[in-house]
């Protein structure tokens, strides 16, 4: 029933609700919309009320259908799980009941003490998601409403203020769904496709996993909850908004953060659950929701590294009004300029990033990007130039040459892995990669082989080099640290596409992609083992190098490495035999429980994800057979 939606722009298939979100959200949160999907909606507020539900980047919204008002039900900072339950419904007629597809989101909220000592069985939530510390509060009269109002914390996108206003009027009464009525309803939804992550070369030295380690992080096992993502500042989910005139609504307050709780005994946790009932067996909602998730904790982590996070915080009076006619201008310019003959390589790097930068404020420059395939081709071809080696002969023994082709390269794989984060629900994309296979198959193997270097570099001892800055070591050491800087981004990559095909696999486009198919062409590709070895070596360094934590971009990365592990455990038997065979002294003295939880804060918002996934990857070593072929 679930459609996948048109390959347009935007890629969204419902025109009258499409058109009420443009009316009712600032351009740049309208832009962020990801997807969205009728249903019916069960919560403490909502009593099987037939509702449409609205994913952002940030938030999950809710409105009627037909729309006529929208307001924020769940932060995705927010959420504990996103699960999909196995049941039947009563309140469903009998055909309905077989293709429905309920999704639980269980998310933390904020209440008074008294209530939530009333309340049976509610657990503690132990460990929140909320990424924004609170640095004062402050009550403001509007027209009779009160509001909190707070610091305003740096921003991802270049126009701070505006992009705190994810906007939408207060919810009215929902009108419940006679019970006769709901077993007549015929739900249309309207797929899309998936994406995701990456950050940058300045801050991270590399992509949202590289980034050597700028100090030893602030936050320590049980300390204070941590900052992230300044765009959700209201940790009750249905905080009203506030008209600014303009026929946008504007969000006026803070709320009830993470260190207000914990000066204010009188607040505390809970969980609350929002129940989604789907009557399809073909939309890819509950994809999208678990996607979009895991971005949120990615880059939620990545911003607690100050030079990641200071990227995206523009220069003070630089905010400009948000219009999506100049962005769509800027990329038809950058395209144009990109794809010229004469370009020389310090141009090309030049364009590269201003497009990188563009695409990480703002998110309609990764749908123009796979709206056509012929910048995804360029950019792969450009890499081919140069990796594994030069195709320049002069390069062969040029190190000041070859080091500039590698900081190129590694600039072109950090925005390949930025379109495709967040970008799955992008249908251009997918019908871009389906085009392409070939490209994307010789990304592959560019990806997974070691660049070539001059002769004669000499090796340096690696944990030196990682430790070093580029400014103040010998070419034959930069070239050794670039390589470094492009294993890291390579892997963050591969785990992007890897996520591709894991989607193919769960029902995203699944004839065109499936995960079997991606683990084969791996296992034919001699490069692979090298990779994987070195891929193991990083996370024995990492776990055992010292007892200093992680940098939020290395427990990125440790995430990614570690679900590049599982996917080769999981379907290829040739290569997980590899891993067990020739790495089972690494995972019982190296890799295990006890040296993750001395690396690894509790405070990161990766740090649960990459929790289950370590005791996953560590319960397919031992299980020698299982393999999916």
């Amino acid at each position: 029933m679930g459609t996948p939606a048109r390959s347009g722009f935007p890629a969204r298939a419902n025109g009258r609700l499409d058109a009420f979100l443009r009316r009712h959200l600032p351009p740049e949160v309208y832009d962020a919309v990801r997807a969205y999907e009728p249903c019916i909606v069960v919560s403490d507020s909502e009593n099987h009320t037939f509702k449409y539900v609205v994913l952002s980047d940030r938030l999950i919204y809710l409105t009627e259908n037909p729309p006529k008002s929208i307001r924020r039900a769940v932060a995705l900072r927010d959420v504990v799980a996103i699960d999909l339950i196995d049941d039947y419904p009563e309140f469903l007629s009998s055909p309905d009941r077989e293709i429905n597809q309920h999704i639980r989101i269980i998310y933390s909220s904020t209440i008074l003490k008294k209530e939530c000592e009333k309340s049976k069985g509610v657990r503690k939530f132990l460990v929140p998601f909320h990424y924004a510390k609170a640095k004062k509060k402050v009550k403001e009269e509007n027209n009779g409403s009160v509001f909190w109002g707070g610091k305003e914390p740096r921003s991802l996108n270049e126009s701070s203020l505006r992009y705190h206003q994810e906007s939408s009027t207060p919810s009215k009464d929902s009108t419940l769904c006679p019970s006769s009525d709901i077993k007549k309803l015929s739900l249309q939804g309207q797929g899309a496709f998936r994406a995701l992550p990456s950050p940058s070369r300045r801050s991270c030295h590399s992509v949202p996993a590289t980034g050597q380690a700028v100090s030893e992080p602030s936050c320590t096992a049980n300390t204070k909850e941590p900052q992230g993502l300044p765009d959700h500042k209201d940790s009750p989910s249905e905080i009203p908004f506030k008209s600014n005139g303009n026929g946008n609504e504007s969000y006026l307050g803070n709320s009830f953060l993470a260190s207000s709780l914990q000066s204010n005994s009188n607040l505390e946790k809970k969980e609350s659950e929002l129940h989604l009932y789907v009557i399809s067996t073909t939309s890819s909602i509950f994809l999208h929701l678990k996607s979009s998730w895991k971005n949120y904790i990615i880059k939620a982590t990545l911003l607690q590294d100050p030079l990641y996070a200071s990227e995206f915080n523009p220069a003070t009076g630089s905010q400009k009004p948000y219009r999506s006619e100049e962005k769509i201008k800027h990329f038809s310019q950058l395209k144009s300029e990109l794809i010229l003959k004469d370009n020389t390589l310090r141009k090309i790097l030049c364009l590269i990033t201003e497009l990188k930068v563009a695409a990480q404020k703002n998110f309609i420059l990764k749908r123009l990007f796979w709206k056509t395939s012929d910048l995804f081709s360029f950019l792969v071809n450009k890499l081919r130039e140069y990796l594994p080696e030069s195709r320049d002969k002069n390069a062969l023994g040029n190190q000041r040459q070859r080091a500039d082709e590698l900081v190129a390269c590694i600039e072109i794989l950090q925005t390949l892995g930025l379109m495709f984060r967040e970008t799955e629900t992008e249908s251009s994309r997918l019908n871009t990669l389906a085009a392409k296979k070939g490209t994307l198959f010789n990304l592959l193997v560019i990806l997974i082989s070691e660049p070539q270097i001059p002769k004669s570099c000499p090796m340096f001892d690696i944990q030196l080099v990682a430790d070093s800055t580029l400014g103040e070591m010998s070419f034959d050491a930069k070239l050794q640290k670039l390589i470094l800087e492009y294993t890291d981004t390579a892997t963050a990559l591969l785990y992007e596409i890897l996520l591709v095909f894991q989607q193919g696999n769960l029902g995203l486009g699944s004839s065109k992609f499936a995960i079997s198919w991606m683990m084969s062409f791996l296992q034919s590709c001699p490069p692979i083992i090298t990779f994987l070895a070195s891929i193991v070596k990083q996370v024995v360094k990492g776990l055992s190098a010292s007892f200093q934590l992680l940098s939020p971009c290395k427990a990125v990365l440790l995430y990614q490495q570690l679900y590049i592990l599982k996917s080769c455990l999981q379907y290829s038997k040739t290569l997980a035999e590899y891993i067990r065979n020739d790495y089972r002294e690494e995972f019982r003295y190296f890799i295990h429980m006890p040296a993750l939880e001395k690396r690894l804060p509790l405070c990161y918002p990766i740090t649960q994800p990459t929790t289950q996934l370590f005791h996953e990857v560590l319960k397919l070593v031992e299980q020698k057979q299982c393999v999916k072929c």
